[in-house]
C-alpha cells in the first residue's frame, strides 16, 4: 500500500511541475478558404489577429486583372474559461467497431486554475466571377488574394488557389 501510495505522489508531483511550466498555446496562424457556388466565389479568412485590418480582398485572372470582393462581413468571436484549483473527474470511451468499446473513468486534481479569454475574428466576403466560361477554362491560374496590415503597420498578403467553378 505504501509502495501505490508513493507512486500516486510522486505522479502528483511531476504534473504540478508540469502545470507550472506550461505556458498558452501560439495564437492560430490566419487562414482563408475559397469556395464556388453558382457565379461567385463564397471567402472566409479565419483567426485575424486582433488589430490586423484587411485590406483587399480580390480574384486575379492571369493576365493580372483585379475582382475586389464585396458583401465583406466581420464577425467577432468571445470566448473564456477558466475556475479554481480542485478537483476533476473525466468519462470517456477509446476503441471502435473492431476493436470493441472500453469506457473510462479518470480522476485528477487542477493545482492551479486560471481565467482565460480569447478573441478571434473572421470575414466572410463574395466576388463574382465576370466571364464564368472563361474562369472554367483556366481557373488553375487565377488566383485570390487577401492584402491585409499589421498593427506595426507593416503589410502582408496571403494567397490561395482559386477553387473550381
Amino acid at each position: 500500500m505504501a509502495r501505490i501510495l508513493g507512486t500516486v505522489l510522486k505522479t502528483v508531483c511531476v504534473l504540478a511541475i508540469l502545470g507550472a511550466c506550461a505556458s498558452q498555446a501560439d495564437p492560430p496562424l490566419m487562414r482563408a478558404s475559397a469556395t464556388a457556388e453558382a457565379e461567385s466565389l463564397k471567402l472566409r479568412v479565419d483567426d485575424i489577429p486582433p488589430g490586423r485590418e484587411i485590406l483587399a480582398l480580390v480574384l486575379v485572372d492571369p493576365q493580372g486583372r483585379e475582382t475586389p470582393a464585396r458583401d465583406r462581413e466581420v464577425v467577432t468571436r468571445q470566448t473564456g474559461s477558466g475556475g479554481a484549483s480542485g478537483p476533476g473527474i473525466g468519462v470517456g470511451a477509446t476503441g471502435g467497431s473492431s476493436s470493441g468499446v472500453k469506457p473510462f473513468i479518470s480522476l485528477g486534481y487542477i493545482f492551479r486554475g486560471s481565467r482565460e479569454e480569447r478573441r478571434s475574428q473572421y470575414l466572410t466576403a463574395e466576388i463574382p466571377v465576370a466571364e464564368p466560361e472563361r474562369y472554367r477554362s483556366d481557373w488553375r491560374d487565377w488566383r485570390i488574394e487577401v492584402r491585409y496590415r499589421d498593427v506595426a503597420g507593416s503589410d502582408g498578403l496571403l494567397t490561395l488557389a482559386a477553387p473550381p467553378l
